[in-house]
């Protein structure tokens, strides 16, 4: 009885405080993220590791000459459907770029939203880690959305709502991301459920 009381009191404490003093807790709450989203995910585990690779693949290419210095870009996939996102200094590169990521097998449909300006500085995109971060917290907070899986990607003050979601839940998440301080605009590439 001593030692369960002495385990409650001490030793418990310190085995939960231990991983988050030691910076592990980003693995654990990642790896608890990725198993709900696995859960949730309409895509087969096959289907997200093909568009994982996709995205990967397509980023990477930005990052290779001609592009590389050039450009800021960043690939998302659902299913195939792909959404560039990112800045271009120039216009005839980023079309280039974006006949090249068409080509690239698994690539059903692609979305341009890259802006024709400089790339961001670390300062913006440190803002816009800022932005992305009450977001997600407002939208957590929505009680309508409860279990309802939304990713948030913010670009220059821009706001990329992604999911596999009803309309109805699209416009409430879309709502809420609107009235968020610092939200220059909300970008709805939602797939929807109905």
């Amino acid at each position: 009885m001593k030692n369960l009381r002495f385990f409650h009191l001490y030793l418990l404490p310190i085995l939960l405080i231990l991983p988050i003093l030691s910076g592990c807790a980003g693995l654990f709450v990642a790896g608890a993220a990725t198993t709900v989203n696995i859960a949730t995910d309409p895509r087969t585990t096959t289907e997200i590791w093909q568009d994982q690779n996709l995205a990967l693949e397509i980023t990477g290419l930005s990052n290779k000459p001609p592009y590389r210095g050039e450009m800021r870009i960043t690939a998302y996939a659902f299913r195939g459907s792909v959404v560039l996102i990112g800045q271009s200094l120039n216009t005839e590169l980023l079309n280039q770029f974006i006949q090249q990521a068409k080509q690239i097998k698994g690539v059903n449909k692609l979305h341009d939203q890259v802006r024709i300006t400089e790339p961001l500085s670390f300062a913006k995109i440190s803002n816009d880690s800022w932005v992305t971060t009450k977001v997600k917290s407002a939208l957590l907070a929505k009680s309508e959305l409860n279990g309802v899986k939304v990713s948030v990607i913010t670009e220059d003050r821009e706001v990329f709502l992604f999911g596999y979601i009803t309309r109805e839940h699209a416009e409430i998440a879309t709502d809420v991301a609107r009235h968020v301080s610092g939200v220059k605009q909300v970008i709805k590439a939602f797939e929807y459920a109905d």
